[in-house]
């Protein structure tokens, strides 16, 4: 066989491999495509109600499952929305905060979103929704807002200063607390038609998410594994750490004076019996939704849903 014949063989056979990578690279993205759940999914917030799952985030990304996380349903909102938080609402409706100053209803299956534009505001950054459907939205400047009427109508309970309210929560209908910039703790007993001033988390402590068992027992988590706990409905907090020095971005606080932390970095750990214990075998994604279900507790993050791996807490070693 002459070298000419050959080159041309070997060329031929190498343009050939290199016009299949396209084909290859456009079945893989088509594959990508067709999961409801991505790896380019920047989930912010995860809520159950009953079986029903939700997960919410970035580029107006919802994922809803209605048999615990089994299988998902996937949505995206037009233009992109860039949803922060999704929460359930006493009646199982859900509303989910749109950074762009929005907020989006949906019945308890999430399977239509409507969506709604809120007051002016620098910007938006938590909602929830309470036992008798009120919907609460706090942000920048102060920003405190209550609707009675599903989002039709916005009252303001707004602070008169430059301050981010960054978490909010009603663990019943008459208690919520606020927290916020610089240690804020805002804590309300009559259903938020008056707030006070709670006990300071410090100066120094930014909450970058709270949960509350009880109208007494709650948790807040900041930077670098730092948790502050609560025993008296928010007028007193100890301040403690997870095993993790990553920033934290979830926190759950379960019966039995238990609790969850997820942060950076597929990093977690578990409080049992007063000891922080790593929770190992997740993958190495942000973490920031986390939620309690029938049979445990699911976290999202950065491309995925998943349920906590309890099987693989580990002992924390001085």
């Amino acid at each position: 066989m002459s070298v000419f014949v050959k080159a041309t063989g070997v060329a031929l056979i190498v343009l050939g491999l290199a016009g299949c990578q396209p084909d290859s690279r456009q079945s893989g993205v088509a594959a990508e495509q067709a999961k409801p759940i991505r790896r380019t999914d920047h989930f912010q917030s995860l809520v159950a109600s009953g079986r029903t799952l939700v997960a919410v985030g970035s580029f107006g990304v919802v994922v809803a499952s209605a048999d615990g996380g089994a299988t998902w349903k996937r949505t995206e909102l037009p233009d992109g929305a860039p949803l922060v938080r999704v929460a359930s609402c006493g009646d199982g409706s859900l509303v989910a905060l749109d950074f762009s100053g929005k907020l989006w209803r949906a019945p308890s299956n999430a399977s239509t979103w409507t969506a709604s534009p809120l007051p002016p505001s620098d910007a938006v950054l938590e909602t929830t929704c309470t036992a008798d459907n009120r919907i609460w939205v706090t942000g920048a400047r102060g920003l405190l807002l209550v609707s009675d009427d599903g989002g039709k109508s916005w009252a303001s309970r707004s602070l008169d200063e430059d301050i981010q309210l960054l978490n909010i929560q009603f663990p019943s209908a008459a208690f919520g607390v606020v927290t916020g910039e610089f240690g804020r703790v805002l804590i309300t007993r009559d259903g938020g038609a008056s707030w006070s001033q709670g006990g300071s988390l410090g100066e120094d402590f930014y909450p970058q998410a709270m949960h509350f068992e009880t109208d007494r027992r709650g948790l807040v988590v900041g930077l670098s594994g730092a948790v502050q706990e609560t025993r008296d409905g928010g007028v007193s907090w100890t301040r403690t750490k997870a095993p993790i020095e990553a920033p934290l971005y979830g926190v759950l606080a379960l019966p039995g004076d238990e609790a969850v932390v997820v942060g950076a970095a597929g990093s977690a750990a578990r409080l049992t019996g007063g000891v922080w214990s790593p929770v190992t075998g997740l993958p190495m994604t942000d973490l920031r939704g986390i939620a309690a279900t029938a049979t445990g507790v699911m976290l999202a993050g950065t491309g995925a849903v998943l349920p906590l791996p309890v099987a693989t807490v580990t002992a924390k070693t001085n």
